[in-house]
Parts: C-alpha cells; structure tokens; sequence
C-alpha cells in the first residue's frame, strides 16, 4: 500500500481522503458482497474487482465520493459521499459506508458526517444536504440525528430488507441549523 493517502479533511480520529482504484477497490468490492454490510445499502448485486474499479474512475460530476481513513494505522473503514450535488438550489444527499463491521457503533461515521458537512456548508457553501435511512438501521439513524439531521419524513414500507419491508426515514439538515450547533 502506498504510504502517502492525501488526507483531504482531518478529524481527531478518522481522516477524509479522495477515494483511489489502488488503495480501495479491494475493500469496497468486500463490503458490498458482505451480506450483512449489503443490508444497509441500497446496492444489492455482486460486484466484481473490475466493476467496482470502473465505479471508483468513473463517479459524476455531481458527487464527492471520499474514503474514511483510521488515522491510527492508515486503515481505510468506509466512505462518505455527497451525492447529486445541485448547485442551483445549493443541495446534495449524502451517504455514508463503514465497511468494516468491527469499527460499527464506535463514532467513526458520525466524525467522517461532521467532516463532511462542514465542508458541504462551509466551504462549498451549500445551503441543505439530505439523508435517507432504513428504518432497521437504527445506529445511522442516531448518527444523523447527532450530526443535526431533522426528521422530514418517512416513506412507508419503502425498501425490502432481508425479506421484509421497512420505512426508510428522510432526514435533511439546513446549513444555519448546522453552523449554529457545530459550526465555529
């Protein structure tokens, strides 16, 4: 592995760094055939080296797509994107993956989120930025509500999660109510 990983956004734990074909096809084409990492994405097919190669080089122009990175160890854990990112309306979705499922329920998401908002707002100067959470995923639900995400709404029975139907929860965050909690 390379040992330079060009931290793009440090954080006390994790560090956010452009996502990289070398250093993250192998663990991302992992995390997305682990069943159990799968349950909580909306992604449910196989995905080949190859396939998740050309994914990595070929992202729209619209997304920030970043890998999370154990500052302790250079370990990359996840990624965190903003996806369809509108500049008119100053808005964007974001997404959140932590892969490997030991560092589940330790922060990790919640640090990279706040990473990745106060990018989105203060320094790209966007004005909301939206989640959407299956209902059975109750650790991201809490990580949103911390990062200062609202409820909006929810779509009822709206995803088949391992062989059931669940709500996904809509959740938005506004640029002034982010800066006002956590902003500096």
């Amino acid at each position: 592995m390379p040992e330079f990983q060009m931290p793009f956004l440090m954080g006390e734990r994790v560090y956010l760094r452009p996502i990289d074909t070398v250093l993250d096809t192998d663990c991302f084409a992992q995390w997305i055939n682990d069943p159990e990492v799968r349950s909580y994405l909306k992604s449910r097919m196989p995905i080949g080296l190859a396939a998740e190669e050309h994914w990595i080089g070929h992202r729209p122009a619209n997304e920030i797509i970043l890998s999370i990175v154990l500052k302790e160890g250079d370990r990359c854990i996840g990624n965190i994107a903003l996806h369809r990112i509108n500049w008119v309306f100053r808005s964007a979705t974001s997404g959140t993956v932590i892969g490997e499922k030991e560092c589940w329920g330790r922060g990790y998401g919640t640090e990279a989120k706040q990473l990745l908002l106060g990018y989105a707002f203060q320094e790209l100067g966007l004005n909301r930025v939206t989640s959407h959470v299956f209902a059975s995923n109750p650790r991201s639900l809490r990580c949103q509500l911390r990062c200062g995400y609202r409820e909006e709404g929810r779509m009822r029975k709206a995803a088949f999660i391992q062989g059931e139907w669940v709500d996904v929860i809509v959740l938005g965050v506004l640029a002034e109510e982010w800066i006002a909690q956590f902003g500096s």
